[in-house]
């Protein structure tokens, strides 16, 4: 009575666990290869729905009530059904082991296997109902072995060695290990008659391949974001390459009109202004085209070449200063240039009297800072929405973006109507 409490308590625990790994494996294949879901989740099912109808009829084995004798039957009933069908059903995932080039070809013959077998014996299992051929229960509620139960297992036994034999041949481990266990259950319990042997070894390969498809799914996981994270720096990249594709035609084609207009003013001046061009294109082509940080003094000359050109053809309204005692930090290509491009045109240049542009650089513990400030028009940043990324102006926008990509850095831009703008840019150590 003892042993049968054991029994009892053991295959209960063991049927709830298994019943939550197969809730916990439903889930969990909505993100995992949905087309082996149902073979993940069903041996842990039926293997939980098994023990628990063991455990009852165990945990009322022996009694004298309707209760006692309700269970018993309920119980043993479908703990043999569900032994009847689980070692079939746990040879199906493990077919999710075998090489897929091969998987369907066992398959086309192993599943007509299944069904012929494990359909033969819950037919048995149907007619011992009324005949006894496989089991009794007699009327002190205790169950006796038929004697057609030892044909029903040796078919399983079958049916088990049908799978070992591809298992092996295509050295598929865990289906061997698997396999081979359920192999000795089957059969020692065909010889010895008294202990839930099948069940117990059942709910040890349920437990393997529980933790099994655990880490398969954790492995998935990983690749998923490991490619998430592969794509969204292919994105970025690509949102880089179309940022500078954009900036890059725009300065060239602002250098050349101010050329185009140095031609019919001054024929000297436009030469001066085309040898600037000439000079920084020879030399600095290679830094535009870098999709990676450059050194500032690079990126210096080529704002200083664009503001030559820009003095060229307005000598009057356009000043500038640049003081730049810290140079040893590298940021993106094409990021003053721009800002200063917009210090001329929509801070300068609509002053009559003109202005003043002037480039600095400082650091700090944290980071290298570069200011462009100029004493144009300025205007209100919160109306014109040039810190809001949905709003601002193109250029701008881009600066930010590429900053924030290639460098960790920031940029802030801070006006007052009427006094002037200043674009600050934070480079992180």
């Amino acid at each position: 009575m003892e042993n049968d409490l054991f029994y009892a308590s053991f295959e209960l625990w063991g049927g709830i666990f298994f019943l939550l790994a197969a809730l916990i494996l439903w889930f969990a294949g909505k993100q995992g290869r949905s087309g082996g879901r149902w073979a993940v989740v069903l041996p842990e099912l039926v293997t939980g729905i098994m023990l628990i109808a063991d455990s009852a009829a165990y945990a009322f084995r022996g009694g004298s009530t309707d209760l006692a004798s309700v269970m018993v039957r309920v119980g043993n009933l479908v703990s043999i059904l569900a032994g009847f069908w689980v070692a079939g059903l746990f040879f199906q995932y493990l077919c999710l082991f075998l090489p897929e080039t091969k998987r369907k070809q066992y398959m086309d013959w192993w599943r007509p296997a299944i069904l012929l077998i494990s359909g033969f014996d819950t037919i048995l299992l149907i007619i011992s109902q009324f005949t006894g051929i496989l089991y009794t229960i007699d009327e002190g509620n205790v169950y006796h072995r038929g004697s057609f139960m030892g044909l029903a297992m040796g078919l399983q036994l079958l049916l088990v060695v049908s799978f070992l034999i591809p298992a092996i041949r295509e050295r598929a481990k865990v289906a061997i290990l698997v396999t081979v266990g359920g192999l000795v259950a089957i059969a020692v319990q065909t010889l010895v008659y008294g202990y839930p042997l099948t069940n117990i070894i059942s709910g040890i390969a349920a437990i393997i391949l529980f933790v099994r498809e655990l880490l398969l799914q954790t492995r998935r996981s990983e690749s998923k974001e490991v490619l998430l994270v592969e794509k969204e720096d292919t994105i970025a990249e690509m949102q880089t390459r179309i940022a500078l594709s954009q900036i890059k035609p725009h300065f060239l084609y602002n250098a050349l009109n101010s050329v185009y207009v140095l031609c019919g003013r001054d024929v000297n001046e436009a030469r001066d202004a085309i040898s600037h061009l000439s000079d920084y294109l020879r030399s600095n082509m290679s830094s535009i085209d870098s999709q990676l940080p450059i050194p500032f003094s690079r990126e210096l000359e080529l704002v200083e070449s664009y503001l030559a050109i820009e003095k060229i053809r307005f000598p009057e309204e356009l000043n500038y200063t640049i003081v730049t005692p810290v140079t040893r930090f590298s940021l993106p290509a094409l990021t003053i240039q721009p800002l200063v491009e917009n210090a001329v045109r929509h801070g300068i240049m609509p002053l009559d009297m003109g202005g003043i542009i002037t480039i600095t650089t400082r650091e700090t513990e944290a980071s290298y800072i570069v200011s462009i400030t100029d004493n144009g028009v300025g205007f209100d940043t919160k109306s014109s929405g040039i810190q809001d990324d949905s709003k601002e102006h193109i250029g701008i926008k881009n600066v930010r973006e590429r900053l924030k990509r290639l460098s960790g850095g920031d940029l802030e831009i801070r006006s007052d109507p009427g006094h002037g703008t200043e674009a600050i840019i934070r480079i992180p150590k």
